[in-house]
């Protein structure tokens, strides 16, 4: 019996001890940068999760042996046995990052210890705490060497330099698919709001970086790459408010790889906000969709995005006193600059106006009184844009050594910016700073044929003499990037492709609203229409040109890798074609003069609406059908990049890097062809040579990068018309200097970090120290800027030239000095508060290095004091069965600091303009106030 009951007692406590369960608790996190990892995709036996927004996650599990995997998208998975036998356990997964997914192959994503170049990551935790709606470069400010501002407070109008390079210099991709208009290289951030609702990652190459595209960038490299079949699945649905009337609802949805090997992502998204600047409304839609399918040795890609928007435009600097007298007398404004001119705050905008839409009638041939409309209110200077862009990506491993990727892509872009035709004409601003728009409406409906009276011609309508354009910059670009890569054993691997892009810029002025009138006549555009012409609203006026730009470009590159050793050597070439069409130009047509018949000659003819020639007795003129539309001939430009680096891992801490490069790059389209639509004669192949340094070291509980570079840049763009009127002929008054290129000297050290003070706690810096200079001297014949002709010296017969001399003078726009930090604290397993403060100095306001003549030769443009942010982010997630919802709070410059962002040296543009190359002298934007975002994500 006692037998029966002890092995009874035993039983039962064995299945006590079976019935007992434990709590699996676990944060997962980047093994370098110390980010937390959210979304990353967690197994614990049976179990399937995602980690939280702290990356975190949270299991129970029954006393044993229980197996755990954890993977995320570019990272080695994680996998170990774990043996349960306590109420909690406690893990801590370090995921380090592999080989990438086809995208980010494809993007040329570089990765720690083993690509030597210098990089930052922008995870998904960072991009969904920070942004908050912002523009995607503001985030970047916390990265090495990078300075990001509003300019004018647009919303999307942001900029961004890298090491004093800007954004032109700087290659932006989306999943490896350039975005740089092909005309100038300006990135337009308007076009991709609402792309950070499907970003997985960005990543930023300072420098040359280890991209393959064939035209490298000098700056840096800016990957942007989305979500895809490798994402984890779920439904999100996210609603944002902010300052300044902001409101954002954001959708999406990602499946992940379905059984069935297809994938789909897509995203909605739609925003409205009065913008902190006077007038600077925003309203915009974003549209996302991808289809992809799993077929084994093919992953087959179609994407579609874009982002219809308009938004209020503020598109020049002021003066300092204009925004803030007591900013401008702090930074040294004498009290006569002080009183020159009104205050009007820093939310002033220059750019609107009321108007009524008066209509008037007149007795015995005199107004005798007007019935008003409504009050319009209206920014004149607004940008309105879509630029929807589709890829097709064929991603094919062929075995296990060889690896294609084919993408082909399409982008259509249609919209422009308006502004008044004439801005002088309305006269000097109201009381308020406003622009005078009812003296504008008022001038189309009077007085203008005769005294007294309706201006109102023969046929009983309206001319109009200033009204609103808009400046239009339509294009089509087709492009393809194909790439093979051959891993030829455990050490070297082998790629080769090509980049061939295909683009043609449409580009015109059009009447937008003709404010009060019924038709314009352009006596200036046009040269093969009548200037009697009435032209409406639609109406193409002043110009209507067409750029064609066309790539072809190739790169092989060679790696080697081992455990100690990784290293790459890349060359490419490129051959740059570019065109310009001119439809406003006299139409071209050549003729044959027969007058000797022994030896007839081709005659080149431009005729033009009221041209007529003779030519052997036949009449050439405007209805001839052979006429021609004016264009250049094709110029053909190549050039070469070679460039290479390696990496030494000296232990399992620490790593060490160098890379260098020379450049041999064409000009882009904009130096080379003028804005009279003919070819220059003064451009030269840019000429890079760069080098760099780095170290890095990381462990369980810091990580950091110091990076040093020197980059010299023989002909750099500058393309500036500067008016010069210290010599030349006295009744000359529009001459001046166009400058092409110059040379530039870039050089600085750069130190991130990352410590994880505790669990709980993570500390991050930045320093990055920059000496950037002009290195050369000058000398460039006077140009009359209306002919375009260079001026000859009536005494001398031969050409005036200037000779400018801004060696030594630092390059401006953009801090040569940034510091920065952040603390991370998690209170609690579903919140977080993060505190993130940027210092930046030794900031040179943006000037012409063609300025530095006579005794101003080496003198440095007007320094921007020094200014610093301080953000607060601050979130907490609720749990329930099936759905999370995080709330989310940001508050951006919490001090409310006022600084300049921006500035212009000596602005020729002012009203009064000065040169005493002072703060008086300078035009600048103001940064942004305080503001806040709130948000709360529904995720499924």
């Amino acid at each position: 019996m006692k037998g029966r009951i002890l092995a009874a007692l035993l039983v039962l406590a064995s299945a006590v001890s079976w019935a007992q369960t434990g709590e699996v608790t676990g944060t997962v996190i980047d093994a370098i940068t110390k980010q937390p990892l959210y979304g990353a995709y967690v197994r614990i036996g049976t179990q399937q999760m995602t980690t939280d927004f702290n990356g975190r996650f949270t299991a129970e599990v029954p006393y044993g042996e229980v197996g755990i995997e954890v993977s995320f998208i570019g990272y080695t998975p994680y996998t170990r046995t774990l043996a349960v036998e306590k109420p909690v356990h406690g893990l801590r997964v370090r995921l380090e990052t592999e080989t990438m997914s086809e995208a980010e192959v494809v993007a040329d994503v570089a990765r720690e210890r083993e690509t030597p170049v210098a990089f930052t990551n922008v995870l998904p935790a960072q991009i969904q705490e920070e942004l908050a709606s912002q523009d995607l470069p503001m985030i970047l400010n916390s990265t090495p060497g990078v300075y990001a501002t509003q300019q004018g407070g647009g919303d999307g109008d942001a900029r961004v330099t890298i090491r004093g390079f800007s954004q032109r210099n700087v290659a932006v991709m989306i999943d490896g698919v350039p975005v740089n208009d092909m005309e100038n290289g300006w990135v337009y951030w308007s076009n991709w709001f609402g792309l950070d609702a499907v970003t997985q990652t960005i990543q930023v190459q300072r420098g040359l970086g280890a991209s393959k595209i064939a035209i490298p960038a000098v700056g840096g490299t800016m990957n942007i790459i989305s979500k895809g079949i490798d994402s984890r699945k779920g439904l999100m649905f996210k609603q944002e408010v902010g300052s300044f009337g902001f409101t954002r609802s954001t959708l999406g949805l990602t499946t992940g790889r379905l059984e069935n090997g297809w994938g789909f992502t897509a995203a909605g998204s739609f925003k409205l906000g009065d913008g902190w600047v006077d007038q600077n409304f925003t309203e915009g839609y974003f549209d996302y969709g991808q289809v992809e399918k799993d077929l084994g040795s093919h992953i087959l890609s179609f994407s579609a995005f874009g982002a219809p928007q308009r938004h209020g435009q503020r598109s020049f600097k002021n003066r300092a006193s204009v925004f803030s007298r007591e900013y401008a007398q702090d930074i040294g404004y004498a009290n006569q600059d002080l009183d020159a001119f009104p205050e009007y705050g820093l939310t002033y905008n220059e750019f609107w106006g009321e108007y009524q839409e008066r209509f008037y009638y007149s007795e015995d041939g005199q107004v005798a009184g007007f019935i008003p409309g409504e009050t319009i209110q209206l920014n004149t200077r607004q940008n309105f844009y879509h630029k929807p862009q589709f890829t097709l990506k064929d991603f094919w491993r062929v075995n296990d050594q060889l690896y294609i990727s084919n993408i082909a892509y399409v982008s259509i872009g249609r919209g422009g910016g308006t502004q008044l035709d004439s801005q002088s004409a309305t006269g000097s601003p109201l009381e308020d700073g406003t622009v005078n728009l009812q003296r504008v409406w008022d001038n189309n409906r009077l007085f203008e044929f005769g005294p007294g009276g309706l201006n109102l011609d023969a046929d009983g309508e309206y001319k109009a003499s200033n009204f609103l354009v808009a400046s239009m910059n339509n294009h089509q670009w087709f492009g393809y990037l194909g790439t093979a890569t051959y891993k030829h054993n455990d050490n070297w691997t082998y790629s080769a492709g090509i980049d061939a892009r295909r683009y043609t810029g449409e580009h015109f002025r059009r009447i937008e609203n003709l404010m009060g009138g019924d038709y314009f006549l352009d006596v200036e555009g046009d040269q093969n229409r009548s200037t009697t012409d009435k032209l409406r609203e639609g109406d193409k006026i002043l110009y209507h040109d067409e750029g064609h730009v066309a790539w072809f470009g190739s790169f092989a590159q060679a790696e080697f890798k081992n455990e100690l050793w990784s290293a790459f050597v890349n060359v490419s070439g490129a051959l740059s074609r570019y065109k310009a069409v001119d439809h406003f130009r006299k139409k071209q047509v050549e003729v044959i003069d027969r007058s000797d018949p022994f030896n007839p000659v081709i005659v080149p003819l431009e005729v033009g609406y009221l041209d007529e020639f003779d030519v052997n007795g036949i009449l050439v003129d405007r209805n001839n059908p052979y006429l021609e539309t004016y264009e250049t001939d094709w110029v053909n430009l190549t050039g070469f990049t070679v460039k290479g680096g390696a990496n030494y891992n000296l232990n399992e801490w620490m790593n060490m890097f160098v890379n260098l490069g020379w450049l041999n790059r064409a000009p882009r389209f904009n130096s080379v062809i003028t804005t009279q639509n003919n070819i220059s004669e003064d451009y030269a192949n840019e000429l890079v040579r760069a080098i760099e340094y780095g170290l890095s070291f990381a462990n369980d509980r810091i990580a950091s990068n110091l990076n040093a570079y020197y980059t010299n840049w023989k002909n750099r763009p500058v393309n500036r018309f500067v008016p010069i009127t210290t010599i030349g002929p006295g009744d000359v008054e529009n001459a001046g200097v166009f400058v092409t290129d110059m040379d530039a000297l870039h050089m600085g050290v750069e130190l991130d970090f990352a410590y994880e003070v505790h669990p709980d706690w993570t500390l991050e810096g930045v320093v990055s120290l920059g000496d950037w200079t002009w290195q050369s001297e000058e000398s460039e014949p006077l140009i009359d800027n209306d002919s375009g002709q260079e001026l000859i010296n009536p005494d001398t017969g031969e050409n005036y030239i200037v000779s400018f001399d801004p060696r030594g003078v630092h390059v401006g726009d953009a801090a040569q000095t940034q510091l920065g930090g952040s603390l991370r604290y998690t209170p609690t397993k579903q919140s977080y508060i993060k505190a993130r403060y940027t210092y930046f100095d030794r900031n040179w306001s943006d000037f012409n290095p063609e300025s530095s003549v006579g005794d101003n030769a080496g003198r440095d443009p007007w320094r921007i004091p020094a200014y610093g942010i301080l953000d607060v982010h601050a979130g907490y997630t609720f749990k329930f069965e099936g759905f999370r919802l995080q709330a989310r709070a940001s508050m951006f410059n919490a001090l409310d600091a006022v600084f300049v962002s921006d500035a212009q040296n000596n602005d020729t543009f002012l009203p009064d303009p000065r040169t005493d190359w002072d703060a008086a002298s300078a035009s600048v934007f103001f940064g942004a106030p305080r503001r806040f975002n709130f948000s709360l994500t529904l995720n499924l």
